[in-house]
């Protein structure tokens, strides 16, 4: 029994692992598109707006308010998803092992809340580019 609570808090931990490392891909790749969103933002600064300019802008903020509005959606699915989770290993796991397993959840929360943050954030730039 002691071996496989090892192998589960291994796998515990690389996921947490894999995850934190995911985050910092996100975080990344947020940082590259702020940037490509930054010089649209100044080329509408000085009226230099192609119509390709203006196509991109509008495409992609119906793109990120669909994104945005799926991700509320699945976050509402999976947040009591958490809580059962976190409810079944505090009853039947001593507090030692289960704060090693939830490490995993609260990992998990914290990404989900990147993601609908970047994706709130670009939709409101996008929205803030799109008007005249």
């Amino acid at each position: 029994m002691e071996d496989i609570s090892i192998y589960f808090q291994l796998l515990t931990s690389f996921l947490s692992i894999v995850i934190l490392l995911a985050i910092f891909f996100r975080y990344y790749q947020y940082k590259k598109k702020l940037e490509v969103l930054k010089k649209l933002n100044k080329l509408k600064e000085q009226n230099l707006l192609t119509p390709k300019d203006r196509d991109f802008i509008k495409n992609n903020h119906k793109e990120y308010k669909e994104t945005l509005k799926k991700d509320e959606e699945r976050i509402k699915l999976i947040y009591p998803l958490f809580i059962l989770i976190a409810g079944v290993l505090l009853a039947f796991l001593p507090l030692g092992e289960v704060v090693i397993y939830i490490n995993v959840l609260i990992v998990s929360y914290i990404y989900l809340q990147i993601i609908k943050i970047h994706n709130k954030n670009f939709e409101a730039f996008l929205k803030e580019l799109q008007e005249d």
